[in-house]
């Protein structure tokens, strides 16, 4: 597919992400301690309205990123990779990262053995964030079997979130694997919210915490037209 059919197809993305119906470290770097942002039945905002967020480790900036990890869209592999002759045919879907930068990719990996150049999240899950190596990684999965792509991500100034705490927009849980991968992502947020009332219930609440510094990442390809069409890895 040329430049120009890639730039049409993004062009209407924000129209096909329609939601399907829903209720480089070191070898050997310890993953950081992530943790999931869940929405609170109230959120008024229809963009992170039943979302849970994926949020990325911490290194001490201002950024916070995160990715919405319950949310498929409608687009099928295969039609983002149209002349990718080993996934032209995936008819699993990509999912909805997050409004900041929705034709930028990025994948989730759950494997025993660390993708090279990826981030460890937590145990057996890691970020990668290189177009080239997001493509590779597809191709070395089966369909729906341990990677995800996702376009977008969620972002925050840490003072932003730090005021929708306060605001009781999210809930704060604990973050796991099955959950990111689940076979049945509709269902993951009502049983988590289920999970955050829970433990909200049997911990007293604490005040004035900040909410955590988290991964600032860079995001190299802002005008990127298409997934068959990459910039050289940075």
């Amino acid at each position: 597919m040329n430049s120009f059919a890639f730039r049409s197809l993004y062009a209407i993305v924000v129209l096909l992400l329609t939601l399907t119906p829903a209720a480089a470290p070191a070898a050997g770097q310890k993953p950081a301690q992530t943790y999931f942002l869940v929405a609170q039945p109230d959120l008024p905002d229809p963009m992170f309205r039943n979302s849970v967020v994926l949020m990325l480790p911490p290194t001490g900036t201002e950024l916070v990123v995160g990715l919405i990890v319950n949310k498929p869209t409608k687009l099928k592999l295969g039609e983002l990779f149209p002349d990718n002759r080993a996934l032209k045919q995936r008819s699993d879907l990509a999912y909805f990262g997050g409004p900041v930068d929705i034709t930028t990719p990025l994948a989730l990996v759950h494997t025993s053995r660390a993708p090279d150049g990826a981030v460890p999240l937590f145990k057996d899950v890691y970020l990668s964030m290189r177009p080239r190596k997001i493509a590779s990684l597809l191709k070395d999965f089966p369909s729906g079997q341990g990677v995800r792509l996702y376009l977008g991500r969620a972002q925050w100034t840490d003072d932003q979130l730090h005021n929708e705490m306060l605001e009781n927009s999210w809930y704060n849980v604990p973050s796991d694997p099955q959950y990111v991968f689940s076979a049945d992502p509709a269902t993951v947020w009502s049983i988590l919210v289920a999970r955050a009332q829970a433990i909200e219930t049997s911990v007293p609440r604490l005040r004035n915490i900040r909410s955590p510094m988290l991964l600032q990442v860079t995001w190299p390809w802002p005008d990127m037209p298409g997934l068959d069409v990459l910039p050289p890895d940075r």
